[in-house]
C-alpha cells in the first residue's frame, strides 16, 4: 500500500513537474516594442523635450497642439463599404468620397500624436473614438480608386493605432476589433493586392504591408516585406536616380515622383527599426539607391525648367508640404545639407489631409544633425561664420561662388610653400558612429589638401589630395591611394567613423571604396570636421555642402 502511495505521488508530481516545465520552457509570442515603425518611445521623448524650448520643434509642436485642438469636435464617419470613383473620371466625386476618410484620418494621427506629447486623455480618446468607428463599421473596400485612397490615407490610422496601442482608454476587444479590420480589411483588401504594381500604387501597398504586419507583430512578413522593397529598389529605380513608371507620366512626373519616393521611404524606416535592415544606404545588386533617387527629385525640383519629360512640370502650391516634407524627413537620415536646406523654407512642415507617409517630419527630428552646412546664406569674402579659421600668411578661407550663382562655397586658398589653413567645425563629442560628408573640387591639382574627422586637435582620420589621386594616412603613417580624381569636377566624399573599432569607410560619390580603413591615430572620440591646405604646396581647394550626423 505504502509502495503504490508512493508510486502514485511520484506519477502526480511528476506529472505536474512536466506540466509546469512545458508552461515555463513554452516559447513566448513574439512582440516589436510599441509605439515603434515611424516613431519610436525614445524618439517621442526627445522630442518632448525638445518641443519645451528648441525650435524647430518648439514651433511645430505649437502647431500641432493648436490643430489637434482644432480637431476636437470631428465626429468620425466610417461606412460600411469604402468607394471612391476614379480621379480622371469624376475628380468632384472623387475628392468628395476620399474626404470621408481622410478627414477622419488626419483627426484621429493629429490627436494621437498630441495624445503621445501631452498626455492628455481628450487627444487620446478622440484618436480611439475615430479607430473604433472604422473597425466595427468599414468592412469593404469598393473599386475604382477606393483602394488607392484607402492605402495613402487609411495608412495614418495604422501610425495612429501604433501610437495609442498601450493607452488606458483603449479597451481590449476594441483593440482586438480593430486588430481584425487591419487584417481582414486593410491589408488583405488593400495592402497585399496592391504592394506587387510597380509604380506609386506599389510603393504605397507596401508601406501598408510592412507597416500592418510590424503592428501585429508579424515579423515574418516584415521580413518579406522587406525583400520585396529590395526588389523594388532594385527594379523599378533607374540608375540615373529616376522613376520610369513615375516621370513620363506628363505634367505631374515630379509630383508622381515624390508619390512613389514617400511611401517608399517610410517603409525603408520601418525596416530599419523593426529589423534593423538599413535600406536607405544599401546598394542594390544594379547599384540603384534610395539617396539617387532623393537627388534626382531635388535636383529637378530646384532646376523644373531642365526637366526633360514634361515642358512646365506641376509644383507645389506655396501652402503644399510637398516634396519637402519628404526632404525634411531625410534629413535625419543623411549627411547632405541641401536636404534640410531645400525643407527649411516652409518649416514647420506638416503634411496632414490627402496622404500619411512624413506626415509631422519637422516636428518628429531626431536630432541626429551634428553639422549641416551649405555656405549659402553667407557673404562673399568673409570667412565661414560659426567656423574656426587659422590662418598662416598668405592662406585664407573665404565664401565665394565659383559660378557666379547662389550656390556657394567655402575656398581654402595657399600661397605660401611655408604655411595653410585650417578650417574646422565644432560639435558635441562622440564616441559612438559619426558619418561625415562633404563635396570637394580643385580647379588645378593642389598637392595635400587634408580632410578630416578630428578629437580635440588630433586628426582621427585623414584623407588628402596627392597629384590627381585621393588618399588615405593609416594609421603606420603609409598614404594609400583610393581612387583617382579630375580637376574642375566636384567629388562627394563619405566616412563612417567608428570610434569604437577605430576604423572608418569611405565612399565617393556613394560607392564604397575602403571598408575598415584604420583611424591615422587611434583616438576614442570625435568633436569636430576639418579642412586643411597643405602645409608646403601651393594651390585652391573648394568646400561645400558638408555634414556630420550621429
Amino acid at each position: 500500500m505504502i509502495k503504490k502511495l508512493f508510486i502514485t505521488l511520484s506519477a502526480a508530481i511528476m506529472s505536474t513537474f512536466f506540466m509546469v516545465t512545458q508552461f515555463t520552457l513554452a516559447p513566448t509570442a513574439f512582440a516589436y516594442p510599441h509605439p515603434g515603425g515611424l516613431y519610436s518611445q525614445q524618439l517621442i521623448d526627445e522630442v518632448k523635450i525638445n518641443a519645451v524650448s528648441s525650435n524647430p520643434w518648439k514651433i511645430a509642436s505649437d502647431t500641432l497642439i493648436a490643430k489637434a485642438k482644432w480637431l476636437q469636435p470631428e465626429m468620425p464617419s466610417a461606412v460600411a463599404t469604402f468607394y471612391v470613383p476614379a480621379y480622371y473620371s469624376d475628380p468632384a466625386a472623387h475628392t468628395a468620397a476620399s474626404a470621408i476618410l481622410q478627414d477622419d484620418v488626419k483627426a484621429a494621427y493629429v490627436s494621437a500624436v498630441a495624445y503621445v506629447l501631452t498626455g492628455n486623455a481628450s487627444f487620446g480618446n478622440k484618436a480611439i473614438d475615430i479607430l473604433n468607428n472604422w473597425a466595427y463599421i468599414n468592412t469593404d473596400i469598393g473599386g475604382d480608386d477606393s483602394s488607392l485612397v484607402m492605402s495613402y490615407a487609411g495608412i495614418g490610422f495604422i501610425q495612429t493605432a501604433e501610437l495609442m496601442l498601450n493607452y488606458s482608454g483603449w479597451g481590449a476587444a476594441d483593440k482586438a476589433k480593430f486588430k481584425e479590420w487591419v487584417s481582414v480589411v486593410f491589408l488583405n483588401k488593400v495592402a497585399n493586392p496592391n504592394k506587387l504594381r510597380t509604380n506609386n500604387w506599389g510603393t504605397w501597398g507596401l508601406f501598408d504591408a510592412i507597416s500592418a504586419y510590424r503592428f501585429l507583430d508579424d515579423s515574418p512578413n516584415v521580413l518579406s516585406s522587406i525583400t520585396l522593397l529590395k526588389s523594388k529598389i532594385d527594379a523599378q529605380i533607374a540608375l540615373d536616380g529616376s522613376i520610369p513608371e513615375e516621370v513620363n507620366r506628363g505634367v505631374g512626373g515630379l509630383r508622381y515622383s515624390y508619390f512613389y519616393l514617400a511611401p517608399l521611404t517610410a517603409a525603408a524606416q520601418i525596416a530599419l527599426e523593426a529589423e534593423g535592415v538599413d535600406l536607405f544606404n544599401w546598394i542594390s545588386p544594379q547599384g540603384k539607391t534610395i539617396k539617387s533617387a532623393l537627388d534626382f527629385l531635388l535636383y529637378y525640383m530646384q532646376n523644373p525648367v531642365k526637366w526633360p519629360y514634361y515642358s512646365n512640370p506641376t509644383l507645389p502650391t506655396a501652402t503644399e508640404a510637398w516634396p519637402y516634407n519628404l526632404f525634411e524627413a531625410m534629413s535625419d537620415y543623411y549627411p547632405d545639407p541641401t536636404f534640410a536646406a531645400f525643407a527649411s523654407t516652409r518649416r514647420p512642415i506638416m503634411e496632414t489631409g490627402h496622404h500619411y507617409a512624413w506626415t509631422f517630419p519637422t516636428l518628429m527630428k531626431s536630432g541626429r544633425s551634428l553639422v549641416s552646412e551649405t555656405f549659402d546664406g553667407m557673404p562673399i569674402g568673409a570667412a565661414p561664420t560659426g567656423w574656426i579659421v587659422t590662418n598662416s600668411a598668405d592662406s585664407s578661407a573665404v565664401i565665394t561662388s565659383i559660378s557666379g550663382n547662389e550656390d556657394k562655397s567655402l575656398a581654402i586658398s595657399d600661397t605660401n610653400t611655408a604655411g595653410a589653413s585650417l578650417v574646422h567645425k565644432l560639435f558635441p563629442t562622440q564616441s559612438n558612429i559619426v558619418t561625415a560628408q562633404w563635396s570637394f573640387m580643385e580647379q588645378t591639382v593642389f598637392p595635400y589638401a587634408k580632410f578630416g574627422l578630428r578629437s580635440g586637435a588630433t586628426f582621427a582620420t585623414e584623407i588628402y589630395t596627392a597629384g590627381s589621386n585621393l588618399v588615405y594616412r593609416d594609421a603606420s603613417g603609409t598614404y594609400i591611394t583610393i581612387q583617382s580624381f579630375a580637376t574642375n569636377t566636384w567629388y562627394t566624399i563619405k566616412i563612417v567613423a567608428n570610434p569604437m573599432t577605430k576604423t572608418y569607410d569611405i565612399y565617393v560619390n556613394g560607392l564604397l571604396k575602403i571598408a575598415n580603413a584604420p583611424f591615422t591615430n587611434p583616438v576614442s572620440s570625435l568633436n569636430s570636421i576639418a579642412f586643411y591646405g597643405g602645409w608646403a604646396p601651393t594651390g585652391m581647394v573648394y568646400i561645400n555642402n558638408v555634414g556630420v550626423m550621429k
